[in-house]
């Protein structure tokens, strides 16, 4: 590890730019059209709490901003959440599409008439999507109905102003002894938090904890940087990659189990037809889990997690 900069000078620089970053993405989230918004709100909250704990010792009333930050990422949770669930619905099931007929609608399947009478000026024909894309459509109905809601009550002018406070100035611990070398930060850290992401387990909630503990590993690895070793770049693109397979096997969790509970919301003839949708994102999800457990099962065969602490802290 490199000697590097005393521990107050590198937190006045991290956090400083950290706050930056969370200025920049606030001004993006009024607007609706921003896809990525919130998203980068959250990521920008989440790293600039990482400073505020990586370098506690040079910060004052660090503990009382930790918790607002922490608030902060929780109030839009909602919202990216229901973000997240329309994209991936779209991604795993396709766009809605428009159709004229409910062909397999099974009280209609014996023969003309029934409940549903089709266009028969419509260029349209009987298929065997019909309620598949009701169903469907009714997702994506409800999905953009609670982004909607969940704008509107999270994104008030107050709570605004309330998000705009977690960006205001660093400010550093008058007369603190700040002389301590960073990289004694960096050894004090990383090693723990290195154990806590390497820990195994094939359980649903194994995946999710170490999902958690590989992203509070990376944000820290940033924060450290400036003094780690050379390694510590390929030991980021690694930790991105598994965040990365990990993330997409949780949200396919979240969206698998978010259309069960719909199930009971929607009619009783739409429910078959959901199932068949099930089916579907349950394969994606079993696809993402696979991927996702292989490479952590590499990288724990390998014994790459000791191997990439040494590259980083020497």
């Amino acid at each position: 590890m490199a000697e590097g900069p005393v521990c107050c000078d590198l937190a006045a620089g991290c956090v400083e730019e950290r706050v930056e970053n969370v200025r920049w993405a606030l001004a993006r989230l009024p607007l609706a059209s921003d896809a990525e918004a919130v998203h980068d709100v959250r990521v920008a909250l989440r790293r600039l709490r990482a400073a505020w704990s990586g370098f506690a010792k040079c910060l004052a009333a660090e503990a009382k901003r930790r918790r607002r930050l922490r608030r902060g990422e929780r109030e839009l949770g909602a919202l990216r959440d229901a973000e997240v669930r329309l994209g991936l619905l779209d991604e795993v099931l396709g766009p809605v599409a428009v159709w004229a007929d409910r062909s397999d609608d099974p009280r209609i399947l014996g023969g003309p008439g029934g409940a549903v009478v089709l266009d028969r000026s419509s260029r349209l024909r009987p298929g065997l999507r019909g309620l598949e894309m009701e169903a469907r459509r009714t997702l994506a109905d409800s999905t953009s109905a609670q982004i909607d809601q969940h704008r509107r009550v999270g994104l008030t002018e107050g709570a605004l102003e309330r998000f705009q406070l977690l960006a205001s100035p660093v400010v550093l611990t008058p007369g603190h002894p700040g002389s301590a070398l960073a990289p004694i930060l960096a050894q004090e850290q990383l090693p723990r938090l290195f154990r806590r992401a390497g820990r195994q387990g094939s359980a649903e909630v194994d995946l999710h904890r170490r999902r958690i503990q590989i992203r509070k590993l990376r944000y820290r690895l940033e924060l450290f940087a400036p003094v780690l070793g050379r390694g510590h770049q390929s030991v980021l693109q690694e930790l991105r990659q598994v965040q990365s397979l990990l993330g997409r096997f949780h949200d396919l969790t979240v969206l698998a189990a978010w259309i069960e509970g719909s199930s009971q919301e929607l009619s009783h003839e739409l429910r078959p037809a959901l199932r068949r949708l099930s089916v579907r994102v349950g394969l994606e999800q079993q696809v993402a889990r696979e991927a996702a457990e292989t490479e952590l099962t590499r990288l724990d065969e390998a014994g790459w997690w000791s191997l990439a602490r040494a590259a980083c802290l020497g």
